[in-house]
């Protein structure tokens, strides 16, 4: 992996807002391969592209990567105050707009939008999961302590759950019972990401810990705040990251229903996401002092694994 990508400068002025990017790589070509430096400068648990992705879609999934990348950045990197940073992100929106005018036939500014619309035309990919992402985003400005799992569940659609309704467009599933199956797995995903990052979250003046969750277990806001670690953080870590172990557990019927070649993509990103919970445990649930990591010997055990899975998909479509 190289090192984080470089967007360059954003500016506000007033109602004048200048996004990173704009008006640059003007042609598919060059925006595609934009997009594709992108994905690989970032660093992530798991590829989101890998070298079981099929040739044919691996280009569209890291245009749709490099949109996701962009607007997290924007949200939580952008040198403005919250304020700036919704800012930011509407502007964003009313780019990927005017991208998806008349069947994603506009004219967006921005390269990456110019990609995505290319991606979305091809497979007939709807503006709402796009959009959905840019609203977790702009949430991230205004809401920092979530009630209950409910409540987060409600952040997870918009933050998480798109991505897998994405990846089963691109992948040609267009099935409403296949997303919601997917959902699963996104969410735990996501969950595994949350209890990953505790620290890193409260740095940014953020908790996605339920209080619902913290209260069953007589652990308080001030607990939380001065990231105390004892049994209660423990009991309560462990209720959380079982909770994350259910929803990937249910995902894992997605499987058997969708093409095998992203069905492989499906184990790595799970079989990830798990690493992650297994990291946790491992640890004795103190994420304050330690972020859990996937070690380079797990991450080649996941990798030969997906291996021999795509093995068996080439052998069967001989």
């Amino acid at each position: 992996m190289g090192e984080k990508f470089t967007w360059g400068t954003h500016s506000i002025d007033g109602e004048m807002i200048h996004l990173a990017g704009w008006d640059t790589h003007n042609d598919i070509d060059s925006a595609q391969n934009y997009c594709t430096k992108i994905a690989k400068a970032h660093y992530e648990n798991f590829l989101i592209t890998n070298y079981f992705t099929p040739k044919h879609i691996r280009q569209h999934i890291e245009n749709i990567y490099a949109f996701c990348r962009y607007a997290d950045d924007l949200g939580d990197d952008a040198p403005f105050d919250s304020d700036g940073r919704i800012a930011l992100l509407e502007t964003w929106q009313s780019d990927l707009e005017e991208a998806a005018r008349d069947g994603w036939n506009g004219k967006p500014r921005h390269p990456i939008l110019l990609a995505v619309a290319h991606t979305s035309k091809k497979f007939n990919i709807p503006l709402k999961p796009y959009v959905n992402l840019i609203q977790a985003f702009k949430l991230d400005q205004t809401k920092t302590t979530y009630s209950n799992f409910d409540e987060l569940r409600e952040y997870c659609i918009l933050s998480a759950d798109p991505v897998g309704h994405l990846f089963l467009y691109v992948y040609g599933h267009d099935d409403e019972n296949l997303r919601r199956i997917s959902d699963y797995t996104c969410t735990a995903l996501q969950l595994a990401n949350h209890w990953q990052d505790v620290a890193r979250d409260l740095d940014q003046n953020r908790s996605y810990f339920p209080i619902e969750t913290m209260e069953m277990f007589d652990y308080s806001p001030q607990d939380y705040q001065n990231r105390v670690y004892d049994e209660r953080w423990c009991s309560m870590m462990k209720y959380e990251v079982d909770r994350a172990q259910k929803w990937f557990d249910d995902g894992k019927q997605l499987w058997d229903l969708v093409d095998p070649h992203l069905a492989v993509d499906l184990r790595m990103f799970t079989f990830g996401g798990e690493a992650i919970l297994n990291s946790i445990r491992k640890q004795k649930y103190n994420t304050w002092n330690k972020r859990p990591k996937v070690s380079k010997f797990n991450q080649l055990r996941l990798f030969f694994g997906a291996r021999r899975d795509w093995k068996k998909v080439q052998k069967k479509q001989k």
